[in-house]
């Protein structure tokens, strides 16, 4: 005698997320290619021309959050939060030892973020 369910199987909660990091990474991937463009390809600290790969060169591509992920999970994947630097520039935007001046800003959620869409200063 089989035993009758009379509600759904469950579907399993690691596919949701699986499904839901694989769509999260995708966003990320096509901002940071339209902050590449937006950059031209270049650093936004030193203007030095960038190289995608996965050597550790001084001039490989990476991108930097103005706004770390943790912070602010909502603007991980918004162009107006990430600039494209390079190896050296990012470490040294890690470490503090440059800082971002940003001239425009905006809002979300009553709270002001700087904007990479305008000019940035670096001190």
């Amino acid at each position: 005698m089989s035993e009758h369910r009379s509600f759904p199987k469950p579907v399993p909660r690691l596919i949701d997320r699986l499904a839901r990091q694989r769509a999260d990474d995708a966003a990320l991937r096509v901002c940071y290619r339209q902050v590449d463009v937006r950059d031209h390809f270049a650093c936004r600290c030193c203007g030095r021309r960038l190289v995608k790969t996965l050597t550790l060169c001084p001039a490989r591509a990476e991108h930097h959050h103005l706004v770390g992920r943790w912070i602010a999970p909502m603007l991980r994947a918004d162009v107006r939060n990430i600039i494209a630097v390079d190896a050296e520039c990012h470490g040294k935007l890690t470490r503090h030892e440059l800082l971002v001046k940003a001239a425009t800003f905006y809002r979300i959620e009553g709270r002001t973020y700087p904007n990479a869409d305008g000019p940035l200063a670096f001190t």
